[in-house]
């Protein structure tokens, strides 16, 4: 018989993610419980994990060849790494898992990186609520307006261009 109540979902979070989505899945509900410092943890963790890219790690071997001269062949091994989007999530969350923690600067950092990872989606980082501490900060503006110069609006409301 399958324990659905409250015990049962912690039972479930205390089984470790083994991808990528699963530690976005476990951080982003960790958020939304409040559990900030637990979904920093786990998303910083996601890093780490394997992702939905599939590539071939190739190493050379170093055994020569039994008929002497040349080194063998190499071999390949399959990972999964993190495809690029989910990067730009991955950091993106920490960002706001650190926004609400109010840790500004490593927020600010982990947006900046999130940004490098090619997410350009800055209305968004201008007005998530994860964010809204560090949106008032120095650094953030200056991050924002290496990114998105056009500070989130289409026009001036003194007269620029």
């Amino acid at each position: 018989m399958a324990d659905d109540g409250p015990a049962g979902e912690r039972a479930a979070e205390a089984v470790s993610p083994q991808t990528f989505r699963e530690a976005e899945i476990l951080g982003l509900r960790l958020m939304q419980q409040g559990q900030h410092q637990d979904a920093l943890i786990v998303f910083q963790e996601g890093l780490k994990l394997p992702g939905s890219r599939t590539d071939i790690l190739r190493s050379k071997t170093l055994n020569t060849s039994p008929v002497g001269g040349s080194t063998g062949g190499s071999t390949g091994q399959n990972v999964q790494t993190l495809d690029e989007f989910e990067s730009q999530a991955a950091h993106y969350n920490i960002a706001c898992a650190y926004g609400q923690l109010g840790k500004s600067t490593e927020a600010v950092r982990s947006l900046e990186n999130a940004f490098k990872a090619g997410f350009d989606n800055y209305a968004t980082a201008r007005a998530d609520p994860d964010l809204s501490a560090v949106q008032r900060t120095k650094e953030f503006e200056i991050l924002m307006e290496q990114y998105d110069p056009k500070k989130g609006f289409p026009f001036s409301l003194f007269g620029g261009k």
